[in-house]
């Protein structure tokens, strides 16, 4: 079984790394010739988890190849999804399996009207990595992670995930799932960004505490409304959790406007605007995030 990889960040080189560890051959596919020179000959991996170091090798290509994909993980920015897919769209046939695996909301529906008749399925992970340079992978934590069909006559699982070391759940209603992550991100992400500080920093004032409480509230206003049951205690409770759990990581968000690079914002805070005006919903501080994000980004970049 050959599985691709679209993407090769922290998340899909993790991946590329269960994937391989479960006997699966893996090729990441790289954006052009100048991102394939960074990495060296053979493809080699490091990867450090638990402070134990190991190695995997990887086949590189660039879209262009003309090796048939049967198997694709796609885990680009969510805002890449569709170029990037279109990119290799003459090698993928009627059977092969996708899985978006990603922040952000959008794109998994976008991707459907595009292809049409694909097997595709959407995932959602807390694992956790960062990448020290091009090919060295820091594991922090395998996470848990969360996946199911988008499309009719889709089995629980793609195959071989059955036989990945980690935890994951199958299931029917990955939608919930997908908008729990959309949720705790709406709730941390823009305002870690409009702050400049790390999550934790955002249970440390007063004024930080109110605007994250109201936008929470406004999500679950909209998340009710669509159906969607969140948590069992109120989203406020859940994303003080989580932004104190992870009190001294940086959004990924945050790294992003702070290297001046296009965020998922859109995918994030601007989808769920979107679902609130379908839903006739008002959001005002989810609209104000929106809006201040945007302002920080790189020009034309939406």
């Amino acid at each position: 079984m050959h599985w691709h990889i679209l993407g090769a960040g922290a998340i899909g080189c993790l991946w590329a790394d269960f994937l391989t560890q479960a006997g699966q051959k893996v090729s990441l596919i790289l954006r052009d010739q100048a991102s394939l020179a960074q990495w060296p000959a053979g493809g080699r991996l490091e990867i450090t988890e638990a402070e134990q170091p190991h190695h995997i090798h990887c086949q590189l290509e660039t879209p262009d190849a003309e090796v048939p994909i049967r198997h694709l993980l796609v885990a680009t920015k969510a805002y890449d999804t569709l170029s990037a897919v279109e990119a290799i769209q003459p090698r993928l046939h009627d059977d092969t399996e996708i899985v978006l695996l990603q922040n952000g909301m959008g794109q998994q529906e976008q991707l459907l009207e595009r292809l049409g008749n694909v097997r595709l399925w959407a995932a959602t992970t807390t694992a956790g990595a960062w990448l020290e340079t091009r090919n060295k992978l820091h594991c922090v934590s395998r996470g848990d992670t969360h996946i199911g069909p988008l499309t009719d006559n889709t089995s629980a699982l793609p195959s071989g995930w059955d036989r990945l070391d980690i935890p994951l759940h199958p299931g029917s209603d990955i939608q919930t799932h997908l908008w729990r992550k959309l949720a705790i991100n709406c709730a941390i992400n823009p305002l870690t960004a409009l702050f400049d500080c790390r999550n934790g920093a955002l249970l440390e004032d007063s004024g930080r505490i109110e605007l994250m409480r109201n936008a929470c509230r406004e999500v679950e206003h909209v998340a009710t409304a669509a159906g969607i049951e969140l948590f069992p205690e109120p989203l406020e409770v859940r994303a003080a959790a989580v932004a104190r759990a992870t009190g001294e990581n940086f959004s990924s968000m945050l790294q992003d406007i702070r290297h001046g690079r296009r965020s998922e914002i859109e995918q994030i805070t601007g989808y769920l605007c979107q679902q609130a005006d379908r839903l006739n919903i008002e959001v005002p501080v989810n609209h104000s995030l929106l809006q201040g994000i945007r302002a920080l980004s790189p020009t034309g970049q939406r």
